[in-house]
């Protein structure tokens, strides 16, 4: 007898202890009908019921907790998807599929890998694969790109040359850059043998120094990054 209500005593408790941190389902609300008669059951002098019941109350807090912990994962990777879809959306927004095309694409696999595991209802891989987009996306800067070309404008008394434009910030920050410029573009000169020899309206065009991207012409109005390699 004393052997049957120290087992039936341990049931219920640990019972308890599985449903103290669940939220409403039809598990834990099994459990708490089942606890009861466990109770009713006990104190009516039938052990034996109150044991097996106190059996399936456990049993059912335990599926109750199984279920609850699902749907966490599920809102966990709901989230991370969410945020993942979002920095994407932030990334496309500034032309990354040019200026980053490794990293967009690993990005693209990973979040396509977490929607099909979620869909899947492996939600803890799903959200890892989630996750895993702001790792391939963390290097990205929304900062204008740097100007691709550049239009020679008449500055009276400081004329445009290639030394010039070579040291401007936003394209070489380094007058000694001039002969890159001078041989992306010497087939356009009016005099290909003389660099010094460049008119105002002559668009020269700035080529990658170090694999660093490039967009656009010049425009007076942005403010660009200094270039550095």
């Amino acid at each position: 007898m004393k052997r049957a209500l120290i087992i039936v005593a341990a049931l219920l408790a640990g019972a308890l202890a599985f449903g103290q941190s669940l939220t409403e389902n039809s598990y834990y609300q099994k459990s708490l009908e089942l606890e009861a008669l466990a109770r009713q059951a006990f104190e009516e002098g039938d052990y034996d019921s109150a044991a097996d019941y106190a059996a399936q109350a456990q049993e059912n807090a335990r599926l109750s907790d199984e279920y609850v912990a699902k749907m966490l994962d599920m809102k966990a990777a709901q989230d991370a998807i969410r945020t993942a879809e979002e920095r994407v959306a932030w990334a496309t927004g500034f032309n990354a599929e040019k200026r980053y095309p490794a990293e967009m694409a690993d990005a693209a696999a990973e979040l396509a890998e977490a929607k099909a595991l979620y869909t899947d209802e492996d939600y803890a891989s799903a959200r890892m694969h989630a996750e895993l987009v702001l790792v391939a996306l963390q290097s990205l800067s929304d900062e204008l790109p740097l100007p691709a070309s550049f239009v020679v404008r008449r500055v009276p008394g400081n004329e445009d040359c290639l030394w010039r434009i070579a040291a401007l910030p936003f394209v070489y920050n380094d007058p000694w850059m001039w002969t890159v410029l001078y041989k992306a573009n010497k087939a356009k000169l009016p005099v290909p043998a003389d660099p010094d020899l460049i008119l105002p309206g002559m668009v020269i065009v700035i080529p990658s120094l170090s694999g660093e991207y490039r967009d656009g012409v010049y425009d007076p109005k942005l403010q660009y990054p200094a270039y550095t390699k």
